[in-house]
């Protein structure tokens, strides 16, 4: 079996109670099988109370009227890992913020963006993650259906990307453009059973005279203010049709909202003109974070064939992420620092990523919505 993974990875330890929040509340904690059959059998005290905290029937640790789970004190530590020990607890608490992804024979593993010690050391890598790979003695595994092809060209595919993030000569506003564009180009290969064709896609897209091809493409779209203001406004605005996790988020979002978009265009534009002057010299930690989407959710189109929704979805996340920074800086006196974007960046993680409802409605969103649409998402991307 083959392990990959950020070299990021290895830097997590917990921080324990000295976190800003918890990982522990806000969301139903999935207790797996072989936790649940350990948990029954604890002929103790504290296997009363495990008996009686437990939804046995959706197999999840109950909440208290704050969302936080039964066995988080007040002291944000677990009692279960203080009592039992940390071989007691479920599988999801062991391994958060450790996520997998699960292909034939091979696991990729990351650090989830919910996390604030996690969003901190991605948000703080100088340069992108160099991807590690070791080998564990494993059984094979043999999945039902499992295009093996059509993997190996997403890996392909991505590979191209990374190296695209990486190159200094290109501008981040480029970089998504060029992700949208070949990924748009390729689900129509893999759309129409193409596959073969992507090896000539990639070597063009490589090619040094592909750069020029791209921009000329891209320049209609540079600079429409109009466009480009009403289809990052468009995007957000879906934000509001999500499942809510945290009481706080829509009235945040609100008044992020109303700060951007309840001004005239030239206003917005100032501003937004402003904000990225400002942030210019911190743009390692947007690609930092394109990286994570990308890396996270891209290989998982090997079982839709859906690319061109996935790169969508990385793209998105990141504009969205762009516009809650813009609105924080203004209310902020034009001022951003480092603990109020990991704030901003683990509280939109867990708002998206930790609502399989919410992954499932922003793909139905994003793969059907005219606001996604490849013109609308190039105006988004090339405001100015």
């Amino acid at each position: 079996m083959e392990y990959i993974y950020p070299k990021y990875y290895e830097k997590f330890k917990c921080v324990a109670d000295k976190c800003p929040d918890t990982c522990c509340a806000g969301w139903q904690i999935v207790i797996d099988k072989k936790s649940l059959d350990k948990y029954s059998k604890l002929d103790t005290p504290f296997g009363n109370r495990l008996a009686n905290s437990i939804d046995w029937e959706e197999g999840v640790f109950l909440q208290d009227d704050r969302k936080r789970c039964a066995f988080l004190n007040e002291d944000n530590l677990c009692d279960i890992y203080a009592e039992a020990g940390k071989d007691s607890l479920c599988k999801t608490c062991r391994r958060y913020p450790r996520h997998y992804e699960e292909f034939e024979n091979v696991r990729e593993l990351s650090l989830s963006l919910s996390c604030p010690e996690a969003a901190k050391i991605i948000l703080e890598e100088e340069k992108l993650p160099k991807l590690i790979s070791t080998e564990r003695d494993l059984p094979e595994e043999q999945y039902d259906y499992f295009d093996f092809l059509l993997y190996t060209k997403l890996l392909e595919i991505r590979d191209l990307y990374f190296e695209v993030l990486k190159n200094e000569e290109y501008s981040l506003r480029y970089k998504m453009g060029f992700l949208l564009a070949t990924a748009h180009d390729i689900q129509n290969r893999i759309k129409n059973g193409k596959v073969f064709e992507i090896d000539e896609l990639l070597e063009k897209y490589s090619s040094k005279d592909f750069y020029k091809t791209a921009n000329d493409i891209f320049e209609k779209y540079k600079n429409n203010y109009e466009k480009g203001m009403h289809a990052r406004r468009d995007i957000f605005d879906n934000l509001f049709f999500l499942e809510v996790l945290n009481k706080g988020w829509p009235a945040f979002m609100s008044a992020c909202r109303e700060s951007l978009y309840e001004e005239d265009v030239d206003t917005y534009i100032c501003n937004k003109e402003e904000f990225q002057g400002y942030y210019t010299v911190r743009e390692q930690e947007y690609l930092n974070l394109l990286h994570y989407f990308v890396y996270v959710y891209m290989l998982g189109a090997v079982y839709d064939g859906d690319l061109y929704t996935k790169i969508r979805f990385c793209i998105v996340n990141l504009l969205n992420i762009m516009e809650i920074d813009h609105a924080v800086w203004l209310a902020a006196n034009r001022k951003l620092d480092m603990p109020t974007q990991t704030s901003i960046v683990y509280k939109y993680s867990r708002e998206v990523e930790h609502s399989d409802l919410n992954l499932k409605h922003m793909e139905e969103l994003i793969a059907k919505g005219r606001e996604y649409s490849y013109e609308k998402m190039l105006n988004a991307i090339f405001l100015i």
